[in-house]
């Protein structure tokens, strides 16, 4: 009797310190593969694909050891010892997942984008390969399976008994596979259209609109030159380019429109192509000008995507300056200057608008040329994009509702929110209404305050400033077409839109310094908004200051911001929400 207590004895000591060694190699596994995940994440950052298949295959190997770690027998038989199992049982849930997520999503995600190359091209078609998008679809897809399962094991552990370093892996953890499954729900209708886009399933043709923020409109400015692209199982050309002056002007498309927006922004929304995008809502901008390329080009376009020059410089940032034929070189540090100001000085539009045109034809084709060769830095692009898109400079469209669902929620749809529980939007736009390019001197700033955080019924209250950045001997000296063609240089004329959160109504609405003459116009809703709009003349160095107030109903309200028209000179921008985190 005394040798068998003996022998179980050395037994159970024996089965103990094998125990602490595994979890001792367990948590030296997961401790590496967190390491080598924060080294795999610098890396993808900083576009260094060239190293990440070797950081991979180390963090393959720690996930995979500190899993079987724990799947043995004695493991599991230790996990129903009271107290000691609750922190086993954790740990294997982490260890588990974890590699579950190393082997069948970033193991795959990383070969997929170690071997992605840009700049080949399909010996046939001459265009994109298209085969990584596919296989993109199917790791996503795998991907939002195991990081769904992953979720529910490890939010199905019970760690409010576990020691502090346990509780907080398995809290970590329950979060990043949160945010993973959160990005995953956003990517993965983008990564399923991808292909077809880009004519996987036939031809696609889209028309690119590049907006004049110098002339400013809701969405960015005057849309007047126009680029028709084709795409056809991977391959991307121009098939074709357009102005403004080649749609028939004066006769409205056949566009159903609320009357709200009619009542805001005239029949000109409908009337005139280029200023298809006085709306804040890039939909409706996008199908005028779809219905402008099926009447008068008779030609059926399956989306639209909008760019400004502001996008076009920060897209430079990324590919480098490029040599147009006139021998100017195209940089990030002279798009915006060159394109909608100097462009100016140096053609008269009214009698060379066939040369201008050619101009901005021939500068939007040259960068798509360079984008589409692949001769980029590919982390300086995706934040040339990111940012761009961001603030307003891209925004995209596609006629076919499915696809269109894919852009749900993110900035590229170029949309308002439709309720303020995530985020309590308030909307600032413009629209020069001088017929000018003056908006390259506009000067503005917005300063909101609203007791939303404290008040059950808040109030939002927006003040914006307008400042004509020339003087009068300047403003005389500018060329015709960038002075005010129904006004010359002698003042200037801008309409100032401010959108309430949704819900809420305009309570006041008032001019606070009026430089030649700001007036209240009648304000309305649109959008599902209240809409408060003003009139502002100024001449040469004025300022003038509008304040519109608004109250909300009681209810949800997320974190305060303030959209609005993206302006060659940002628009300055404050924000106080007492009382709020």
């Amino acid at each position: 009797m005394r040798i068998g207590l003996i022998v179980a004895g050395i037994l159970l000591l024996a089965c103990v310190t094998w125990l602490a060694t595994r979890v001792l190699v367990v948590k030296t596994d997961l401790e590496a593969s967190q390491v080598l995940v924060d080294e795999l994440q610098t890396k993808i950052g900083n576009g260094d694909f060239t190293s990440v298949s070797s950081t991979s295959q180390k963090l393959q190997q720690k996930s995979s050891s500190a899993s079987a770690g724990t799947a043995d027998l004695t493991w599991r038989a230790a996990e129903l010892i009271p107290y000691v199992g609750t922190n086993l049982s954790a740990v294997r849930a982490v260890a588990e997942s974890i590699d579950d997520l190393v082997q069948e999503v970033a193991v795959p995600a990383v070969d997929l984008a170690g071997s992605f190359d840009i700049t080949a091209r399909d010996p046939v078609t001459g265009g994109f390969d298209l085969t990584p998008l596919a296989e993109a679809k199917t790791i996503v897809a795998s991907a939002q399976t195991v990081i769904s399962q992953s979720l529910a094991r490890v939010n199905s552990v019970d760690a409010s008994g576990t020691v502090g370093p346990v509780k907080a892996a398995v809290e970590k953890l329950s979060g990043v596979l949160s945010q993973a499954d959160s990005a995953l729900t956003s990517a993965a209708p983008l990564v399923n259209i991808a292909g077809a886009a880009l004519g996987a399933e036939g031809e696609r043709k889209y028309v690119l609109a590049f907006q004049n923020n110098a002339e400013s409109t809701a969405l960015g400015g005057s849309s007047a030159s126009y680029t028709l692209m084709s795409a056809n199982d991977g391959a991307i050309a121009v098939a074709g380019q357009a102005s403004s002056a080649d749609f028939v002007e004066g006769v409205a498309v056949d566009v159903p429109v609320d009357q709200s927006a009619i009542d805001l922004y005239s029949d000109y929304l409908l009337t005139h192509s280029n200023t298809s995008t006085s709306r804040p809502d890039f939909p409706t901008a996008a199908k005028i000008i779809q219905a402008y390329w099926l009447r008068d080009k008779a030609t059926a376009v399956d989306g639209v995507i909008s760019v400004d020059p502001l996008a076009l410089a920060q897209i430079l940032k990324a590919t480098g300056p490029i040599t147009l034929s006139s021998g100017d070189v195209l940089s990030s540090d002279n798009a915006v200057s060159l394109l909608v100001n100097e462009i100016y000085f140096r053609y008269n539009s009214y009698t060379e608008g066939d040369v201008v045109d050619s101009f901005f034809s021939e500068a939007a084709a040259a960068v798509l040329d360079k984008v589409m060769s692949g001769s980029f830095d590919m982390k300086a692009m995706i934040d040339a994009i990111t940012y761009s898109v961001d603030q307003g400079s891209i925004m995209m469209w596609s006629a076919n509702p499915e696809e269109q669902t894919a852009f749900d929620g993110t900035r590229v749809q170029g949309v308002l929110p439709v309720a303020n529980d995530d985020a309590t939007v308030v909307g600032v736009y413009y629209r020069d209404t001088s017929a000018s390019k003056i908006d390259y001197y506009l000067q503005t700033a917005t300063q909101t305050t609203s007791d939303v955080c404290t008040a059950e019924t808040p109030t939002f209250t927006t003040t914006v400033t307008l400042h004509s950045n020339l003087t009068v001997d300047q403003a005389n000296d500018l060329p015709d077409y960038v002075k005010s063609f129904n006004f010359g240089a002698e003042k200037f004329r801008t309409q100032v839109f401010v959108y309430g959160p949704v819900g809420a109504t305009v309570t006041d609405a008032r001019v606070d310094q009026e430089g030649i003459e700001t007036v209240v116009d009648a304000g309305s809703n649109d959008l599902g908004r209240p809409v408060a709009k003003f009139t502002a003349d100024l001449a040469p160095g004025e300022t003038t200051a509008v304040t519109a107030t608004f109250t909300g109903q009681p209810g949800q309200y997320g974190s305060l911001q303030v959209r609005g028209t993206p302006m060659i000179n940002p628009t300055s921008v404050s924000i106080e929400s007492a009382g709020c985190n």
